[in-house]
């Protein structure tokens, strides 16, 4: 006699008419409700992020931003409801004679010259006589060499866009990237327009990637645009380019009915995570470069750098990475992108502890003069 194959399947039925999402917002900043274009500096929210009880900004009123010091992603928890009738903006700026600055949680643009140097941030375009675009959510397009594609569909971490080369031939800095904002409410209403794009270029100096836009909320609403392309590199005579790669944008919702334009790498879904408790979540940190202990809080920046290592190494050079929460034997790769030439790239295994903390130990060929060392993890898990 056969014995049948029972399935107990458990439906819940949402009403999404109630249901509710739960910023993590404590109301301390109050409503904000600006009449005229405000230009909020961050310095003194450092960890970017800011807690509403609700947001409305009118048509006519734009909204940007000065990143603070430890460039921070904004982060806009909102006990109650958003309304974008006007802008905010998040971009990168263009370059002139300057390099541009990345949006805030965004990477700056190259310097220019004989000793010109890369865009700055995970994808960030390399310094030539044909200087790179940076990428992001889709590569840049340019004839030099445009940084590698980064991050995910989640927008976990929030990370924004990368910078533009400089150019080695001319006095051409790069664009800044894109910034990343997060803005986490029980409805969000966007008939306005929010910006991370990625600067401009100077001259054949490479374009920033765009930045990151993440909406979070029961129901979303409007038919505004979310506009997060990189700039436009290389305008100017032989060598001319296309633009930087496109940033991330990203809704976690209930009900969809945004009917607006999305201009980036868009994904949509129902992941309620808005900020990862700190010690959970998949987490890598470089902990070693050939030996050199590196600090607990990296700074990232090539003329403060966080490891020094002794001109007698030779190659291949051990990284380890401490990774949590990623499952044993995922593929851990190591990039290192050099102040000038292409980046570098070599991958491991983490073989060694639990799924709670395991370490990887990377070989990588550094190249001269090193450079900004990234890890990620690949799994299909």
């Amino acid at each position: 006699m056969k014995t049948p194959l029972a399935m107990a399947v458990a439906v819940a039925c949402l009403n999404l008419s109630r249901a509710q999402v739960n910023s993590g917002s404590n109301g301390s900043d109050g409503a904000f409700n600006p009449t005229m274009s405000t230009v909020i500096n961050m310095a003194d929210h450092p960890d970017g992020i800011y807690h509403y009880t609700s947001v409305n900004i009118p048509n006519g009123v734009g909204v940007s931003f000065i990143p603070n010091p430890n460039n921070t992603p904004v982060v806009w928890l909102v006990q109650g409801n958003v309304v974008i009738n006007g802008t905010i903006d998040t971009s990168g700026q263009h370059a002139g004679n300057v390099p541009g600055s990345g949006g805030p949680g965004g990477f700056g643009g190259g310097t220019a010259g004989a000793a010109a140097t890369g865009g700055y941030g995970p994808g960030g375009g390399s310094a030539g006589n044909s200087a790179g675009n940076g990428s992001y959510g889709t590569a840049g397009e340019s004839e030099g060499v445009d940084g590698p594609i980064y991050g995910n569909n989640y927008l976990i971490p929030l990370i924004g866009g990368s910078g533009g080369g400089g150019n080695t031939s001319s006095g051409s800095f790069g664009g800044g990237g894109g910034g990343a904002i997060l803005i986490a409410a029980q409805t969000i209403h966007v008939a306005g327009i929010i910006y991370s794009y990625g600067g401009n270029g100077a001259g054949f100096g490479g374009a920033g990637s765009g930045g990151a836009i993440r909406l979070v909320a029961a129901r979303l609403t409007g038919a505004g645009l979310l506009h997060a392309d990189g700039g436009v590199g290389g305008r100017n005579g032989p060598g001319a380019s296309g633009r930087g790669g496109r940033g991330r944008i990203r809704f976690d919702t209930y009900q969809n009915e945004f009917a607006g334009q999305i201009i980036g790498v868009f994904t949509q879904g129902s992941q309620f995570v808005i900020l990862p408790t700190a010690g959970q979540g998949a987490q890598l940190t470089i902990t070693s470069i050939g030996g050199v202990p590196v600090s607990s809080s990296p700074t990232g920046v090539i003329s403060t750098p966080d490891a020094v290592l002794a001109a007698q190494q030779n190659n291949p050079i051990p990284v380890v990475v401490r990774c949590s929460n990623i499952p044993l034997s995922t593929q851990i790769t190591v990039t290192v992108k050099p102040v000038n030439g292409a980046a570098v790239s070599a991958m491991g295994l983490n073989n060694s502890g639990t799924l709670a903390s395991s370490t990887a130990t990377v070989n990588i060929n550094m190249p001269r003069g090193g450079g900004l060392i990234y890890a990620t993890a690949s799994t299909s898990n």
